[in-house]
């Protein structure tokens, strides 16, 4: 067998490969194919067979390699040409029989349609399906088995050159094309395509394997090209960019690519890089030479470092300001200090995506710290609001949209007035030693304080003038309020929540202390003061207070058993409400007792 077979792709039972060795395999007889699977899991072994190794798979998946019979059949090529008829031109009822019958032996009834011969039976239905091929301008031939010009393997020189004027006649008007999944190997065929049709702007070769590029020929016109799943390197990525002369849109996407090995040619405007391996910020470095480029996207990759290298904790390059799209969704990021450095690395960025990291199924603050500080979020994933709060906030207003969601003045400020809060949390739970480092991970703090004032900062532990262990009136211990809640008198639970929480975060916290329903029930504060009752003060049963009465009760001793008929423990019902619980407890002190009232049956 000659190994010009190596290289070719080849579809069996609909399953694509391509052939990466023929001959013999030690231990048995005759001569095989070994093929890479465009499906990795469809293989048994990645080229090597008892310890020796015939090809080498272009795919990193274990078992992207098999071993077949040069006599298996397989389904026949089809010509650019036969696909497009195929797709767009054919019809279950269809009259039409094409044939290569010599045109002198046509009969009347044949006509000529780009060198071939088709026996009309109905010359109405002819003449429409022509005219339709010709107006095409969107043309989607993925997955059809088109190999060339031509319907065989081999594809001579003068053949096609003679054939492709046929593209031209049939189809002139295609303005985009996809050719992806199909038996193309050789750049060669798929520029005696594209050459015939000259208002091609969009082209997609998806999932096809490229033998290396040809020399002497250009792919005008065509600004948009896809390269996805095609196992190309980087640098022939590049290099096949250089021969699109016009090219502003370029999408890579499931090619292995880890390494950036240098630029890119020409005015790439939009770049699109998902669910490659790049690992680090810094692997983007050569893609910040780029000065044209707007948007870039890496999403699905596996970017967890600012480097390769450990030690490395700075980058030391900056995209154009040009770029002011970012996608960076569905990576390994589980660091803030990532995220604080892409105002660096991107100065003119306005849209970002950063949704789908691990960093959001981590906590506000860090565990530590959120103990220390008694948050009821300790534990707990951050909310969709408070992740796109923490990662707004650390982006200068030029961020216009994050998440697909447009920023507005009041997202920014409630934003940024959260993470400073955060902050002087951190701050508070923290020693002035820790102090630096705290500030250095947060780099917008200064500029946050400028606009909104600096955080409250009340470290706990502090001394007295003898040296004793105090607790500030003002420090993170101080700033919780202790609340026994009473179901019944058998059914009694102690909490000590922030002063920070609202109404709804307490009722929320009851219904899960004695399993109740949501909001289901009133939250009454028995207070320890005492309001006078009103009583009758004549037949025509008006209401009121001798005067005597107000001054009595302002100067009487505690209130004894004997008098309770004249006064009532003051009650404050909690409503519904955003304000802080601190409010209302203001200036309290011990244990505040809170009445669980379910609705009667």
């Amino acid at each position: 067998m000659s190994a010009s077979l190596i290289g070719q792709r080849r579809s069996y039972d609909g399953q694509l490969c391509t052939i990466r060795y023929v001959g013999a395999v030690e231990g048995t007889a005759g001569d095989w194919l070994g093929v890479e699977w465009d499906d990795p899991t469809r293989g048994k072994h990645s080229g090597e067979h008892k310890g020796v190794r015939y090809f080498t798979c272009k795919s990193n998946y274990p078992t992207a390699g098999s071993f077949v019979r040069p006599s298996r059949p397989s389904y026949l090529p089809l010509s650019f040409v036969e696909a497009l008829r195929d797709k767009y031109a054919s019809e279950n009822d269809s009259e039409l029989v094409w044939t290569s019958k010599p045109i002198g032996q046509a009969s009347q009834q044949a006509i000529e349609i780009s060198g071939k011969v088709v026996e009309e039976v109905g010359f109405d239905k002819i003449r429409k399906q022509l005219a339709e091929l010709q107006e095409l301008r969107i043309v989607l031939l993925d997955g059809l088995r088109i190999v060339g010009v031509l319907s065989s393997y081999e594809q001579p020189e003068s053949e096609v050159i003679e054939a492709s004027k046929e593209i031209a006649a049939t189809c002139p008007k295609i303005e985009e094309l996809d050719l992806s999944r199909s038996l193309l190997s050789s750049w060669r065929h798929v520029w005696h395509i594209c050459n015939q049709l000259k208002e091609l702007k969009k082209l997609k070769v998806n999932g096809n394997r490229f033998q290396p590029l040809e020399d002497g020929f250009l792919f005008e016109g065509i600004t948009e090209l896809h390269l996805e799943e095609t196992l190309l390197s980087w640098d022939e990525i590049a290099e096949v960019t250089s021969r699109f002369p016009s090219l502003t849109s370029l999408t890579a996407s499931g090619n292995q690519l880890r390494i950036i090995s240098g630029s890119l040619p020409g005015a790439i405007t939009k770049l699109t890089l998902d669910n490659n391996d790049i690992r680090s910020l810094s692997a983007l470095r050569p893609l910040a030479e780029i000065q044209t480029l707007e948007h870039l996207s890496i999403r699905g990759n596996n970017i967890d470092a600012i480097a390769d290298s450990p030690e490395t904790t700075a980058l030391d390059f900056t995209f154009p300001p040009t770029v002011s799209s970012v996608d960076l969704s569905r990576n390994n990021i589980s660091s803030w200090t990532i995220l604080n450095h892409l105002p660096t690395i991107f100065p003119g960025l306005k849209t970002l995506r950063f949704s789908g990291n691990p960093l959001y199924d981590q906590p506000p603050l860090p565990a530590a710290i959120a103990a220390a500080t008694s948050s009821m979020s300790a534990s707990k994933p951050m909310t969709l609001d408070e992740s796109f709060m923490l990662t707004l906030s650390r982006f200068p207003a030029s961020l216009k949209i994050l998440n697909f969601s447009t920023i507005s003045p009041q997202d920014r400020s409630n934003a940024e007035m959260y993470y400073l809060s955060l902050i002087g949390k951190e701050l508070s739970a923290t020693s002035e030693a820790e102090e630096p480092g705290i500030l250095a991970a947060h780099p917008r703090y200064a500029e946050l304080c400028e606009l909104y004032g600096e955080p409250t900062v009340t470290r706990a532990v502090e001394r007295d003038g003898s040296g004793k262990r105090v607790i500030h009136p003002r420090s993170v211990a101080a700033r919780l309020v202790k609340l026994a809640f009473r179901l019944s008198e058998s059914q009694v639970c102690v909490k000590e929540i922030p002063t920070s929480f609202d109404s709804y975060q307490v009722k929320a916290l009851v219904s899960r202390l004695f399993h109740l329903a949501p909001y289901s029930f009133r939250l009454v504060w028995e207070t320890d003061e005492w309001d006078p009752v009103e009583k009758k003060t004549g037949d025509d049963g008006a209401m009121g207070w001798d005067e005597d009465s107000d001054d009595e009760m302002q100067t009487a001793a505690p209130v004894s058993s004997a008098d309770v008929s004249r006064f009532v423990r003051r009650e404050i019902e909690l409503v519904d409400s955003t304000r802080d619980i601190g409010f209302l407890f203001q200036g309290e002190t011990g244990e505040m007792k809170i009445r669980v009232e379910l609705p009667p049956v």
